[in-house]
């Protein structure tokens, strides 16, 4: 089960002011809140004084690439799928993927083309994220 943490710590900036940083990240795979909470305390080991200050199942369904350098972001899609139940009705269900990418281009060309893999799928909406990485285990 995919989940989304949050962590706060305290850090110097460059005029020596203490500063309180958040960041957000994606557990990819996790049974509970508590194995996502263990693994983002695992990743985040260098910080001190690091909370965990939250954590909630992610409604992203699936991540669909890895990070290919430190200029990527984290985009999420969301997809529409249209399927047909035994009476004959069209039912839309909308699914968020989440997947790296170093701008909006590449973020609306990649998903275009995972798309046209086959998938009755169209796209909904396409955003930006404030994650930092996804943490895979």
């Amino acid at each position: 089960m995919i989940y989304e943490t949050q962590v706060q710590f305290t850090t110097v900036d460059a005029h020596g002011n203490d500063r309180v940083v958040k960041q957000r990240f994606i557990i990819k795979e996790a049974m509970s809140h508590g194995e996502a909470e263990d693994i983002t305390y695992e990743e985040c080991h260098a910080q001190t004084d690091i909370d965990v200050i939250a954590v909630k199942r992610s409604k992203i369904k699936e991540i669909l690439n890895k990070r290919q350098s430190d200029a990527d972001y984290i985009f999420i899609a969301d997809v529409a799928d249209i399927t047909t139940d035994e009476n004959g009705e069209e039912k839309e269900m909308v699914y968020k993927m989440a997947f790296y990418a170093n701008n909006a281009d590449n973020a609306f060309n990649f998903i275009m083309a995972f798309l046209r893999q086959g998938y009755n799928m169209t796209l909904v909406g396409l955003k930006k994220t404030k994650f930092v990485d996804v943490i895979e285990q």
